[in-house]
This record gives C-alpha cells, structure tokens and sequence, in this order.
C-alpha cells in the first residue's frame, strides 16, 4: 500500500539522490549499482528502496532495475539542486577543497530548504559573474585560502595584534559599547581585518576591514578577540 504522506528521513533522500545520479549516468539503476555507491549492504538497500516504493517515490520489483515515479523524480531533483548548489557555495566561494565541500554538502543538504536555495544560488551567480563583484572575487580568492582549521592558536584582543597580520575575528565582549555601531561597519565574528598600525592622532589603531581602512580606540579594541591566521 502506498502512502504519500509519509516523512522522508536523511538516510532515504541520500538513497534517492544516488538512484537518480546513477539512472543519469547509466540510464537504469540496479540495487548493486546503488550498494556500491552508497557503500552499504545489499539488505540495507533494499530496506530502502521498499521504503521509498512504500512512499510512492520509486517502483521496486526483485532483479529489475529501480525506476523512479513522477513524483520520486521531482523530490531527486530538489535534492540534487539542493547538494549542488551547497557544493558550489563551498567550493566556489568559500574556496573548500573539492572533495571536503562534496561531503560537507552532503550534510547540510537534508536541512536546509526553499527559499534558502534559491538565495544562496543567486548569491553565487551574482558573485562569479557580476562585473561589480571584480572585487568581491579577488578577496574571496585571497582570503579564504588562508583560513585553515584551529590549531590551538589562542585567542588575542585585537590591540595585541602585530602589524600586518591577518586574523578572523571570533568574539566581541557584551561589554563593549556601541556593539550595533561597530556590527554596522563590518566588525562581526568571521571578519577578516588586518592592523595597520596606530593612527597619527589620539588614541586609535588602523585596521583594514576587506578594501575599507578602519580607526578603532584602543580601549574599544581590548573587547575584540581574534585568532591570528597564518
């Protein structure tokens, strides 16, 4: 008996989305085909694919190919849309090796949703191919290489930042005041600033906030904490 009503876990749309990359690639899909995908047992896919057959998404019959309905193949293709434009954030903005953006997209696709997908794609294009975006690349295409994973590098107020030295900033104390003042220039946790240097009057530092050159007090830079990116 089928029932379109029930819910579809992680697991299931993981099976879905490989039937329907493998029915691309080869035009049918056999469950040993979907096995060696998905590198699980033959009794585990076939548990699935009488879920999915008992969700209306799939038509399952014993040594035949698998063959996705109507309604299995529109869901495949939302999932697939979903991964790709993950895999494409990952790798093309945020400059994550290939394979690690691949995996991390496989993840995050079960959830998140529409409109969610729709924006982040338009993001993407309007960044790879906007002409006013030139710059937004080329600081994508420098920065982000440099953000590696946490070594235990301890965390710094940004008044002890040496000169020149990029760093990502992690924390803002409650403490400091004017914290929407600040939030309004840029200076939020996952900003990549660089200290310049002090400023030729009065108490301030200099810092370089993408293409923007910043003038911070030194008593206001004591509640910002960075981690040092080398």
């Amino acid at each position: 008996m089928i029932k379109n009503n029930l819910p579809i876990s992680s697991s299931l749309e993981d099976y879905l989305e490989a039937i329907a990359e493998i029915i691309e690639e080869n035009e049918h899909a056999h469950t040993k085909d979907i096995a060696r995908k998905l590198g699980v047992s033959m009794p585990s896919v076939t548990n699935a694919l009488q879920a999915l057959a008992a969700r209306g998404l799939l038509i399952y019959r014993s040594h035949t190919p698998v063959k996705l309905t109507e309604s299995g193949a529109a869901k495949a293709a939302v999932i697939l849309r979903r991964h790709q434009a993950l895999r494409r954030f990952l790798a093309n903005l945020l400059k994550v090796d290939p394979e690690e953006a691949d995996a991390a997209a496989c993840r995050i696709e079960h959830v998140i949703q529409e409109p969610i997908t729709s924006r982040m794609t338009a993001l993407i294009e309007a960044v790879e191919e906007r002409e006013d975006c030139a710059g937004l690349r080329a600081y994508l295409n420098e920065t982000m290489p440099q953000i590696k994973p946490d070594s235990g590098n301890s965390l710094i107020s940004l008044d002890k930042l040496k000169k020149n030295h990029p760093a990502e900033l992690v924390y803002i104390s409650e403490n400091l005041r004017g914290i929407k003042k600040f939030a309004d220039m840029g200076i939020v946790p996952g900003a990549i600033l660089q200290y310049e240097g002090t400023a030729p009057f009065g108490d301030l530092i200099r810092i370089k906030l993408m293409d923007t050159q910043l003038s911070l007090r030194t008593g206001d830079a004591k509640y910002i904490w960075v981690r040092v990116i080398k």
